[in-house]
């Protein structure tokens, strides 16, 4: 990160000139200012700290720092993801335009893989297996993990409600969930999607491995195999596994399991909003896309956004940052960016090797409002630390409670404001009991749709995760590799055969010696 325009916004907000946040409500137009629109989105940052020669400093900042040549690099199809010397091109699912930019050969297979994706959908939502129409399916199995799943249960609680389709997600190696879900399940009505780019996830292929044995005890080997299907990029691998080929459907190695949600990893999804639903996700995606590439800093949404992070980040040290959906068909939003956030920016090494100079990602969390305000508000209101909050709200219900929902939206916006202007918001701070008092001045953004559809909903995801990447550029680090991931994976690997009982397995300087022999004597 530029050091020199880091330290001009540190001293700038810690001079006399910033105002509260109650002060910059009751500015004219501070709105009209602090609002912009992309789409069918607005994004408020009323509700911050920030001013004009703030952000004046801050597109600076992102100027100095390289991000519309970065965006460009991006979607030229460069290697942005330098550590692992491939390019970064998820935006290449949802827009042909950028598709075509990877060669003939590829294009052709990613839209050839696309319509059968929608084949295999179709097939499902009419409630047959693609191969054969007198074979039912009313349940899908999906099993994957991280973005595998994330992604696919977002879109199915958003907007898969009127399918009687029904989807399971298998992901934590835990069993407990997995053996309730067979007993409740009949084997001759069930399809399995297993989703691994790689397909050597250690978890996913347990899952896998013990739901197709439940099959096979059912149908026989042909018949599970007839109903066992694979998103992967690891043919042989999937091949190893027994999946037929005709059941196979590509994942590219240029498309991150965090970002998979545009690929075919959705096609359960796919199988319960429909073909025409999902295409609409894809193109409000590539709708944002465009805005990102187009618009001018001072009005893109992705770069102001990020900004307003780096603001929060960097300038004012919070370390943490929530997201709280105010609809409970987007509960898992939270969730979903949590990983694109975390596993996306938080690193410590930049592109020259070298120890970061900066803060980078925050500790993202969140659930939907109004339940939040029942656990979390608390130490947002009162607590010793300030946590940033992404209020999202929905305009339009797609309801007849007009009431619910008006009540939904007060709360939103009522919170938004409590929080910025504290006790000080409705009586005088010094009538108030110092255990009653809340400060006020912790900042929020508001992000409305004005409804929730596919192309919102994909232009909302979109705008995160141009985002997540104008960030990465700002502190020069690489948001598309993932080693922290690993890990404890391969040291899990070497403590299995301890816990199954032989205690030599493992060095003893991983410590665990003692904890393992209680596991034992208690087994």
């Amino acid at each position: 990160m530029d050091q020199d325009l880091l330290q001009l916004l540190q001293k700038y907000n810690t001079s006399s000139r910033q105002k509260s946040l109650s002060e910059h409500l009751v500015e004219p137009n501070r709105c009209k200012d602090f609002s912009k629109t992309a789409g069918s989105l607005l994004l408020d940052i009323t509700r911050t700290s920030l001013d004009g020669a703030a952000l004046s400093y801050l597109w600076k900042l992102a100027t100095h720092s390289g991000v519309e040549e970065a965006r460009d690099r991006l979607f030229q199809g460069e290697d942005m993801n330098f550590t692992e010397h491939r390019p970064a091109l998820h935006m290449a699912m949802r827009r042909d335009d950028v598709l075509q930019d990877l060669g003939a050969d590829t294009a052709a297979r990613v839209i050839e893989n696309r319509e059968r994706m929608y084949a295999f959908a179709s097939a499902f939502a009419a409630g047959h297996l693609p191969s054969d129409n007198s074979q039912p399916v009313r349940h899908i199995i999906h099993i994957g993990i991280g973005g595998s799943v994330l992604g696919p249960r977002v879109l199915i609680e958003a907007l898969g409600t009127s399918s009687d389709l029904q989807v399971h997600f298998l992901s934590s190696v835990d069993a407990h969930f997995r053996s309730a879900l067979l007993e409740q399940l009949d084997p001759a009505e069930t399809v399995v999607v297993v989703a691994t780019k790689s397909f050597t996830t250690g978890e996913t292929l347990l899952h896998a491995r013990r739901v197709m044995q439940w099959m096979e005890q059912a149908l026989g080997e042909s018949g599970a195999t007839q109903r066992l299907f694979a998103i992967s990029g690891n043919s042989e691998a999937v091949e190893a596994f027994g999946v037929l080929q005709a059941n196979t459907l590509y994942l590219p190695d240029w498309v991150g399991g965090r970002y998979s949600v545009w690929s075919a990893v959705s096609l359960a999804a796919a199988a319960v909003m429909g073909e025409g639903a999902f295409a609409q996700f894809l193109q409000g995606a590539a709708d944002m896309d465009r805005h990102f590439q187009t618009a001018e800093i001072s009005e893109n949404l992705p770069v102001l956004m990020a900004l307003t992070g780096i603001w929060h980040r960097n300038v004012c040290g919070y370390t943490a940052q929530a997201v709280i959906p105010y609809d409970h068909r987007l509960r898992s939003v939270p969730a979903y960016l949590q990983q694109l956030v975390m596993e996306s920016n938080g690193k410590s090494v930049d592109s020259e090797d070298n120890p970061v100079n900066c803060g980078t990602s925050t500790v993202l969390f969140g659930e939907p409002g109004t339940d939040a305000q029942h656990s979390l508000f608390q130490m947002f209101h009162q607590g010793t630390d300030i946590v940033p909050l992404d209020f999202i709200g929905v305009i339009q219900a797609d309801h007849d409670d007009a009431e619910a929902h008006a009540v939904l939206l007060s709360n939103m916006l009522a919170q938004a404001t409590a929080l910025a202007t504290g006790t000080a918001g409705l009586q005088d701070p010094d009538e108030v009991d110092e255990h009653a008092f809340m400060p006020g001045g912790r900042p929020s953004e508001i992000i409305l749709m004005d409804k929730l559809t596919p192309s919102s909903l994909g232009q909302l995801l979109a705008l995160y995760e141009h985002k997540v990447f104008v960030e990465s550029v700002i502190w020069d680090i690489n948001p598309f590799d993932q080693f922290g991931v690993e890990l404890g994976k391969v040291l899990a690997k070497s403590i299995q055969p301890a816990l199954e009982g032989d205690p030599d397995a493992i060095p003893a300087s991983f410590g665990l010696n003692e904890i393992l022999e209680y596991i034992q004597a208690r087994s």
